[in-house]
């Protein structure tokens, strides 16, 4: 222990004190790093999207986005989406789409998948239809295969397509045993053999043959013997020299694409439309290449579609429009049909969503929500009538507001509900007016509190 007899002692003390703590405290901490500057997250940046050109509505801009994915334009198809998203938000076709867009294509389809090999008529829409139950999941297909143009899709081509490969439904050949030189026995029906029968006749007596009556019943073989090799199956009565049927003889059997036309336009000259659309359909499915089938099969689903617009069932009318598009991509005013028939059917919706706003007293969302219907469809007299309605409920509401705040001498308040109102409907009859009075009053208001005491 270091004795302190003076105050110089002391300081000596203090600084050997003070010299062991510093360098223990080097030993631990060890020699001091640079500061490394502290990475930051780069800020996300947001997506500028240039404003719109052209004044379309929400269905029009997601068709046209539909054809730049086709041709496997995502920036100028992600443009039209975000611009039908600002007029309808919750648009599904449209989120549908970015959404597909925005994901992992593994993650969003899985990573199972088996091959398919690209048939004639076949396109990328019809093959997201067969197998994944829809036609519009072709984009998110086309990344799954990192096809730059999902249009350019040739016959033969091979493509990976999510899931497990259906079973092929075949139609199965019947059974047949075979023909062997050592049995006579045939695929005939086993019948009861009636043996010629003598009998003497009376008069001549001599003997006469009485021909046997055919069976009128069919008895099938029951005692066969398991080691025998001439035991058949019972079937309907066929020549012995008729070849084993197969799958390919069976296929060769069905109506030819010819037979398919004729009858096709026999039930469309009997007014039944729907049958000839499903036979061509089948038939169309068994022989994608066949382009005169494809031709009449457009024709029908163009004919039924206008038949359904007239009998204002639309949703009948958007699936006879998908088919006919799904079949040639590139008839525009197919596209155009169906553009027209998804406005109608989104109006539609947002008229009745309007309406129920409307009836719980949600003035404000009730006249947006008509707003929007009037986007869809500008010449739809119901939303027009239901929005002036509302408006004025709206402007009425304001007013009255806006005078209680006025005789309080709240004048901000009073004037913001007076600019709502012009805001709704600028030749409102009494918002200019008292609204210029209470800027007057706010004025003079103002000169008063200026004025020193």
């Amino acid at each position: 222990m270091i004795e302190v007899t003076s105050f110089r002692d002391f300081c000596k003390f203090l600084f050997i004190v003070i010299s062991v703590l510093a360098l223990s405290a080097c030993q631990l901490t060890g020699p001091k790093k640079a500061e490394q500057p502290v990475a930051q997250e780069p800020e996300p940046i947001e997506e500028t999207i240039p404003p719109p050109t052209d004044s379309l509505t929400p269905n029009q801009r997601v068709r046209k986005a539909l054809q730049h994915l086709q041709q496997g334009d995502y920036e100028s198809a992600h443009n039209q989406l975000s611009w039908a998203l600002m007029n309808d938000p919750e648009h599904s076709r449209a989120n549908h789409l970015l959404e597909q867009m925005d994901a992992d294509p593994i993650e969003y389809l899985g990573l199972k998948n088996f091959f398919y090999d690209v048939q004639p008529g076949d396109s990328l829409s019809l093959i997201a239809k067969n197998f994944l139950n829809d036609p519009y999941k072709f984009v998110i297909l086309a990344r799954y295969n990192d096809l730059d143009n999902p249009s350019k899709l040739a016959p033969g081509q091979r493509i990976r397509v999510p899931g497990i490969m259906p079973e092929k439904v075949k139609i199965k050949a019947k059974p047949k045993a075979k023909h062997s030189p050592e049995t006579e026995l045939t695929e005939k029906p086993v019948k009861t053999e009636a043996k010629p029968i003598t009998s003497t006749d009376p008069e001549t007596d001599s003997p006469q043959v009485v021909e046997p009556q055919p069976a009128t019943t069919t008895q099938p073989v029951t005692d066969v013997e398991a080691t025998s090799e001439t035991a058949q199956i019972v079937e309907p009565e066929t020549p012995l020299n008729q070849p084993e049927e197969t799958e390919a003889s069976a296929v060769d059997n069905l109506p030819s694409s010819d037979d398919a036309l004729n009858s096709a336009r026999q039930l469309h000259a009997e007014k039944d439309l729907p049958a000839a659309i499903y036979l061509l359909e089948s038939e169309n499915s068994r022989h994608p290449e066949a382009a005169e089938i494809r031709t009449q099969l457009a024709s029908y689903y163009t004919e039924y579609a206008n038949q359904l617009i007239k009998q204002d069932d639309l949703e009948g009318a958007r699936d006879t429009l998908e088919k006919l598009i799904i079949l040639d991509a590139s008839d525009n005013s197919a596209i155009n049909q169906l553009i027209y028939v998804e406005d109608k059917i989104e109006a539609r919706k947002l008229l009745q969503k309007g309406q129920n706003e409307e009836r719980g007293g949600q003035y404000q969302t009730a006249y947006r929500t008509y707003g929007q219907v009037l986007t869809y469809d500008p010449d739809n007299l119901s939303a027009q009538e239901s929005q002036v309605r509302v408006r004025n409920q709206l402007t009425d509401s304001y007013h009255r507001q806006a005078m209680q705040l006025f005789r309080r001498q709240e004048l901000d308040e009073a004037i913001g509900y007076w600019n709502k109102i012009l805001e709704l409907d600028p030749n409102h009859s009494l918002a200019p007016g008292y609204k210029a009075r209470a800027l007057e009053m706010k004025q003079q208001l103002q000169r008063i509190d200026s004025k020193p005491n």
